[in-house]
C-alpha cells in the first residue's frame, strides 16, 4: 500500500458511512425488508477495508528497503582516488588504506552488515569531517551525506532522537534523524562527527546497527537496512596518546589494540564499542606545506561562491595569514580558513565592483592584498 492510498483510506471509509447512511434512508422509504440488507453488506464491506488497510500497515512497518548489493558489488571507485587526495592534503596514507577497506567492503557488501565502519581520530583541523564528506560524494552522489553532530545527543534520552521516538511522543511522526534519511535511501555515508562528546545510551544503540547491519526505527516500526551504508565517526580524543602509539608502532595489529586500549582510557569509550568499527585511523597535524596547500584551496573555494575565480594566490598572501593569526597551529586548518575569510572580504567586494570573474591575489607593499584581474 503507498502512503497516499493510505492516507486516502479513512476518507474512504467516511464517505461510505456519508453514502450508507443516505442509502438506508431512502430505501427505508421504498421497502422495510431491503434496507436492513443492504446496512448488513454495507457493514461488512467496511469491516473488511478496515482490516486489509491495518494489514497492509503492519506488512509496510515492518518491511525492509531493499538494497541492490550486486550494484555496489560492481562499484568502482579507484578513479577518486587523486581527486580526494587533491582535496584533502597530508593525508594520503590514511586516504589508501580507507580506500582499500572501502573497495572490498564493496565487493564483499551483503545483507546483515554495513559497507564500511571507519573511525577517524586525530586533532581538530586535520580533515577528518571533510573527508567523510568527500567520500560521500564520490560514492553516491545522489545522496547526501548524514552529518550527525554527536555534541547535540549528549542525554540518554537522545536515543529517540536518533531512532525516532515511539508513537504518541513528541516528534514521532518526523522519524530518527539517522533512520528517516536511511528510509527514504540506503546508499548513503553517515558520519558521526566528534562521537566522544555523545552520551554512553546513544553510543550503545549503535551496536546493532554496527553490527547486524539493521535497526527498527522505534517511529514507525520499519526495519531499516544499513547494508548499503558507509559510516564514519571522528574524535578528537586522545590525540596525545595515540601520536605516542603512531610513531612507536608499525604493525596494524598492534596499533588497533593499543589505539583501542588508549581511546578507552583517555577517551572514555566502551571496548566493546571501538571492537564494532573496521579500523582506528590516525590524522595528525599537517605540516606547514599542507597548511599552506589546503589555505589556498578553502581561499579558493570561499573566491569561488561569489563566481569570481582564483587563478594564482602568491604564498606571501598564506604567509601573511599566518603571521597574523598563529591561533591556526593550536586549533588547525580550519582556523586559518576562516582567518582567510575575514581578510579578503574587502577584497572580494572590490573584485565584484570592478566585475572581475578571475583574479591574481597577491600582497602590496603596504601589506594590504592586491587583486589583478586576468581576463
Amino acid at each position: 500500500m503507498t502512503r497516499a492510498e493510505s492516507q486516502a483510506a479513512p476518507f474512504q471509509l467516511i464517505m461510505m458511512v456519508v453514502i450508507l447512511a443516505g442509502a438506508v434512508i431512502g430505501l427505508n422509504k421504498v421497502s422495510p425488508l431491503i434496507a436492513p440488507g443492504i446496512l448488513a453488506a454495507s457493514l461488512v464491506g467496511m469491516i473488511v477495508l478496515v482490516a486489509r488497510h491495518r494489514m497492509e500497515g503492519r506488512r509496510e512497518a515492518g518491511k525492509a528497503h531493499l538494497v541492490d548489493h550486486a550494484r555496489l558489488n560492481k562499484m568502482s571507485i579507484t578513479r577518486f582516488l587523486p581527486w580526494l587526495k587533491d582535496n584533502v592534503r597530508g593525508q594520503d596514507a590514511v586516504i589508501d588504506v580507507i580506500f582499500s577497506e572501502l573497495e572490498r567492503g564493496l565487493k564483499l557488501a551483503k545483507p546483515g552488515r554495513p559497507v564500511g565502519a571507519f573511525l577517524l581520530v586525530g586533532p581538530t583541523g586535520t580533515g577528518k569531517t571533510f573527508l567523510s564528506t568527500l567520500i560521500g560524494q564520490a560514492l553516491f552522489p545522489d545522496s547526501k551525506p548524514v552529518v550527525l553532530r554527536m555534541n547535540q545527543y549528549k542525554h540518554p534520552d537522545d536515543v529517540y532522537t536518533l531512532l525516532g521516538p515511539p508513537p504518541g511522543m513528541p516528534g514521532y511522526e518526523v522519524g530518527g534523524a539517522l533512520t528517516r534519511p536511511l528510509l527514504e535511501n540506503p546508499y548513503r555515508v553517515v558520519i558521526f562527527d566528534e562521537i566522544e562528546k555523545s552520551h554512553k545510551d546513544v553510543q550503545h544503540c549503535l551496536y546493532d546497527v554496527l553490527d547486524a547491519g539493521n535497526c527498527r526505527e522505534k517511529s514507525s516500526g520499519k526495519l531499516v537496512d544499513f547494508s548499503g551504508t558507509v559510516f564514519f565517526a571522528t574524535s578528537n580524543a586522545a590525540v596525545p596518546a595515540l601520536r605516542q602509539i603512531r610513531q612507536q608502532s608499525k604493525d596494524a595489529a598492534n596499533w588497533l589494540g593499543q589505539s583501542r586500549d588508549a581511546l578507552a582510557d583517555a577517551g572514555g569509550f566502551d571496548k566493546a564499542f571501538l571492537a564494532r568499527w573496521n579500523g582506528i585511523y590516525f590524522m595528525d597535524e599537517l605540516s606547514p606545506m599542507h597548511v599552506a596547500e589546503v589555505a589556498c584551496l578553502q581561499l579558493a573555494s570561499h573566491w569561488k561562491e561569489y563566481d569570481i575565480e582564483v587563478a594564482h594566490a602568491s604564498p606571501e598572501v598564506i604567509l601573511s595569514a599566518v603571521e597574523g593569526n598563529e591561533a591556526f597551529k593550536e586549533y588547525g586548518v580550519r582556523q586559518l580558513g576562516a582567518y582567510l575569510q575575514t581578510v579578503t572580504k574587502d577584497a572580494i567586494l572590490r573584485a565584484k565592483d570592478e566585475g572581475a570573474t578571475k583574479v591574481w591575489l597577491g600582497v602590496a607593499p603596504d601589506r594590504s592584498l592586491s587583486i589583478s584581474r586576468t581576463e
